[in-house]
């Protein structure tokens, strides 16, 4: 309740341009609207239906016959001393086959409930990744917009000292030339934040743009890798899904098998006038005789969807295997570049920086060491934000290759 609360209030936003979310707020969200994820949840409900409609038993039939004229020259005869006929059939299915179609109606439903959580596994990978790249986007932006803020004093200035005379075009012109390309990159960071930002509105079915609210991440501690590679076993749904499907040629097989065994259909049946004998009552049982088909074809197909369901399945477990194992290798290296960039780049950078620009603005320093720093300084913001979102991504690849929250 409190949830639904939640994502209520925060969508109610939505008449605005934009709604500004944490993680969990959008992946709360994103689990009560977005539209794959509710399409594929109702082809959950019509494997269960089937499930439910497998249950069931075949209904009896009913038939009925009346006399309708004969040699008394009497329409519809029906009467005590006419004629009619009553029967009733049911049919008895033999060789367990009902019990073998509940069994895979069932294993048929698990199934699609494991593709619903394949899906919400990819999408909520695929949500954390445009949210880490629209959050450090935005970032980046904010440092971009202070550097070009001040170097277009410094051109001002400049500018002002060219008119008199006192500086160079030709130093003027490398200024600008350095804010052009300054703008450029600050153009293609912003394209890919309104990218990432549209993406995260689809996800979440919304009309509003998607605002990142940014976390600090903490120092993570995962499990070692033969742990994760036993967690990936037993919660990734892709190879649930595949195990699935193996067990579901399997018990295909065994219906097929059992499809070659004939039914028995017992009925009851009365005749007013009809038999040799007025008011006839009698029993019947009916059952093919396989001698021609007996389901050869279709047993040998089940045989042969085992044989490669089971081959599938045992590459899945490889791929699986490989999968974990690379992403924590990358998650290993994102968090050890991330710790070498704190040690390099940390909180005094900003401080120098602005201590750059004013010793050149004072003339204290040239105009080839002002503009080698200042390129060398734009190039480790954009290194240090693109090493922390990697670091994010890593970590959700890491969980997004296991199959659950791994936690801290």
């Amino acid at each position: 309740m409190v949830c639904c609360l939640l994502a209520t209030c925060i969508l109610s936003a939505q008449d605005r341009d934009s709604i500004r979310l944490t993680l969990a707020e959008a992946e709360q969200i994103f689990l009560e609207k977005n539209l794959q994820l509710l399409a594929q949840t109702y082809q959950v409900d019509v494997a269960k239906a089937n499930e439910l409609q497998q249950k069931l038993f075949d209904n009896p039939v009913f038939s009925a016959e009346l006399a309708t004229y004969g040699d008394n020259h009497k329409w519809f005869d029906i009467g005590g001393r006419g004629q009619k006929v009553f029967s009733i059939d049911q049919l008895i299915t033999l060789a367990g086959k009902r019990n073998k179609r509940v069994a895979l109606a069932r294993e048929v439903s698990a199934g699609s409930t494991f593709q619903l959580q394949e899906l919400l596994r990819t999408l909520k990978y695929e949500l954390r990744q445009q949210f880490y790249t629209a959050d450090y986007a935005a970032d980046v932006l904010v440092k971009y917009d202070e550097q070009i803020e001040w170097l277009q004093r410094v051109i001002r200035s400049y500018d002002a000292q060219v008119v008199k005379r006192n500086v160079s075009l030709k130093d003027a012109v490398r200024l600008k030339s350095e804010l052009i390309q300054l703008n450029a990159d600050r153009n293609g960071i912003m394209n890919e934040l309104i990218t990432a930002r549209q993406n995260l509105s689809i996800l979440l079915d919304t009309a509003a743009a998607v605002i990142p609210i940014h976390e600090e991440l903490q120092v993570l501690v995962t499990a070692p890798l033969p742990d994760l590679l036993e967690l990936a076993r037993n919660n990734r749904a892709d190879l649930q899904l595949s195990q699935s499907m193996e067990k579901q040629e399997e018990l295909n097989f065994n219906l097929q098998k059992a499809m070659a065994k004939p039914d028995l259909t017992l009925g009851a049946a009365y005749d007013q006038q009809g038999s040799y004998i007025s008011n006839y009552y009698s029993l019947r049982a009916a059952i093919d005789l396989p001698l021609f088909n007996r389901n050869q074809g279709n047993i040998r197909a089940a045989r042969t969807s085992v044989k490669a369901a089971a081959a599938t399945t045992g590459y899945k477990l490889n791929e699986v295997a490989r999968e974990v194992q690379g992403s924590y290798e990358r998650w290993k290296e994102a968090e050890r570049e991330y710790a070498v960039s704190n040690l390099t780049f940390n909180t005094d950078f900003p401080e120098v920086n602005r201590a750059v620009m004013e010793n050149f603005n004072k003339g204290n320093l040239n105009l080839l060491e002002f503009m080698d720093f200042f390129e060398n300084y734009n190039m480790a913001i954009r290194q240090i934000n693109q090493l922390h979102k990697q670091r994010r991504i890593a970590w959700a690849d890491l969980e997004f290759t296991v199959g659950t929250r791994i936690g801290n």
